[in-house]
C-alpha cells in the first residue's frame, strides 16, 4: 500500500516523530464464506 498524500506532508513538516493513526480491521462474511484478502508486501499479488 502507497504512503497517503497527507501522510507524507505530515512527515515533512514533522520529520520522524511518533505519528498516531487510526486505522480499522474487519471480517467480512457472506453466508458461511470469509473474505479473504494478501496484503501487498507478502509479496503475492493477486492471481
Amino acid at each position: 500500500m502507497a504512503t497517503p498524500d497527507f501522510v507524507l506532508a505530515l512527515r515533512r513538516k514533522i520529520g520522524n516523530d511518533l505519528l498516531f493513526l487510526s486505522g480499522v480491521t474487519a471480517v467480512v462474511l457472506k453466508d458461511n464464506d470469509v473474505l479473504l484478502v494478501r496484503g501487498a508486501e507478502s509479496g503475492h499479488g493477486p492471481r
